[in-house]
């Protein structure tokens, strides 16, 4: 891989840099019982030690640590887990927690870059794992796991963002609660909109993750480390279920893995006179930030993102380009959002010689709930101290494509202060549909059938439009009905809802 170096530039000593990331990933082993896993605190931990030492300036920066954020787990919850962490490693700072998000990691990028050029901060750390694979063979084995937890006497720390309800009355009650059950509406109404056979639609989508499977190969953190084939991802077997048509389980995110992350920032100066060497320093450059209509059921098209694609116009305003991202690392939790990035992006979601990732995204690099954006940053900073020179892209995304993050880094200072805009109010001033819960014939507008644990279909779920565009949501248990949405396109035909059940 070329790796081009382009000339320094003075630093104002004020400047945000990342001076240290760790990366944990404890795999299951054959004979390891259920009280050999590490708890999300073990994981937080040793994730932060790695991420000191990758300074080379350990004792000095635990020393100088600010604040100290813990990136909210799924599956562990006392009052205050970045304390846990703190008293666990010997640091002394200031704690803080984030809400539900897979885009927190590198918005509090964003966050603490301007924190520290404004003088507030001068070195933050960012910590976060999940267990869930210990959880669920605690659970399979009829036992709650023994975590550290803290008494009602700790109090709860600042949250860096409120966290929010993502859905309606109506999409809950259509069961609409969970990404799984929510992202295979926007995947069909790609299709239907692209024009592709359910048969293209399930080729193609093998063919992009069985891309992201082979970088997962390539890195020592991911938690599965051989690449099954395009076919083996996308066609349902005893081993690879469906799950909520087209996903199979080998399409979705794969959430019950034991995996921790952290990433430390500081300033310039400070890394500086802390001892880090300035081979290890990596530099944001830009970000942006912006969360589409939050309401699903109040966006015009399912697959799109107008916030992605006021992101990246206003990344292309502060300087950056396309041709310029020598790495990329799309969130992907689902084949759909990687499609929409690179649509903004302009780039080929489908490359075989630059797929868009460097983990190998949430599926074969694991997706330890909130915290896979700070594996993500750790990969692009571990990568880009290769490559001095080139330009890396991370984007975060949180619950249904809603809320999004992106930003540029590189070995390099910006050539300005690191830039950063919330373009919120470009999606704001956008249209909002309008959700009209009545009988009556519709049109389909997209749909997915909700299989069940065996695999065997559950429920499809239907949004369609009245004749006036307000959008109707409607579901049914019809096996006829189920099994025909699977073998051909209903996208588009006339159907019918009678007492909110959805008739084909």
């Amino acid at each position: 891989m070329k790796c081009d170096k382009t000339d320094g530039v003075p630093l104002h000593p004020r400047t945000p840099v990342i001076i240290g990331v760790g990366q944990i990933t404890d795999r299951p082993t054959a004979t390891a019982a259920l009280e050999d896993r590490p708890e999300p605190l073990d994981l937080m931990a040793h994730a932060l030690e790695r991420a000191l030492a990758d300074t080379g300036a350990a004792s000095a920066t635990r020393a100088a640590i600010d604040e100290l954020v813990a990136v909210g787990s799924f599956t562990w919850h006392p009052h205050d887990p970045a304390l846990l962490v703190a008293e666990r490693t010997g640091v002394v700072a200031r704690t803080r927690l984030t809400p539900t998000g897979g885009n927190i990691p590198q918005k509090l990028v964003h966050q603490t870059s301007l924190r520290i050029l404004g003088g507030d901060v001068d070195v933050v750390a960012v910590v976060g794992s999940e267990a869930m694979h210990a959880a669920s063979l605690a659970r399979k084995a009829g036992q709650r796991p023994s975590w550290t937890m803290q008494g009602d006497e700790v109090p709860s720390p600042e949250l860096v963002e409120e966290d929010r309800i993502p859905f309606t009355t109506e999409e809950y009650s259509n069961g609409l609660t969970q990404p799984v059950d929510v992202y295979p509406l926007f995947e069909n109404a790609r299709r239907a909109r692209l024009g592709w056979s359910l048969d293209e639609q399930r080729r193609r989508l093998g063919a992009l993750w069985h891309q992201f499977a082979r970088v997962a190969e390539q890195n020592p953190y991911a938690w599965m480390t051989s690449a099954p084939s395009a076919e083996a991802i996308s066609v349902p077997s005893s081993s690879n279920r469906m799950v909520a048509y087209p996903y199979t389980k080998l399409l979705v995110a794969n959430l019950p893995v034991d995996m921790g992350a952290a990433y430390i920032m500081a300033s310039y100066d400070t890394a500086v006179a802390l001892g880090v060497p300035r081979d290890r320093m990596v530099f944001p450059q830009m970000g942006a930030d912006a969360t589409d209509h939050w309401f699903i059921s109040q966006r015009p098209q399912f697959d799109a993102s107008p916030a992605m694609s006021a992101i990246w116009s206003q990344l292309t305003e502060f300087g950056a380009r396309t041709d310029e991202l020598a790495h990329i690392d799309l969130y992907s939790c689902f084949p759909t959002v990687v499609q929409t990035a690179c649509d903004v992006l302009g780039i080929d979601a489908w490359s075989t010689t630059r797929p868009p990732s460097l983990t190998g995204g949430l599926t074969f690099g694991g997706g330890p709930g909130n915290n896979y954006v700070t594996h993500s940053i750790a990969a692009m900073v571990d990568r880009l101290r290769t490559c001095p020179g080139d330009v890396g892209l991370v984007t975060g995304l949180g619950w249904f494509s809603t809320k999004h993050a992106w930003g540029t880094y590189s070995t390099e200072p910006p050539s300005r202060d690191f830039q950063h805009a919330s373009v919120q109010d470009r999606v704001d001033a956008l249209e909002q549909v309008t959700v009209r819960q009545e009988d009556g014939p519709i049109t389909v507008e997209t749909y997915t059938v909700v299989h069940d644990r065996s695999g065997e279909p559950h429920r499809i779920v239907v949004a369609g439009r009245h004749d006036d565009g307000t959008r109707v949501w409607a579901k049914s248990e019809d096996v006829a009905t189920m099994a025909a949405a699977e073998i051909s396109e209903i996208i588009g035909l006339t159907a019918h809802v009678r007492h909110g059940v959805f008739h084909l």
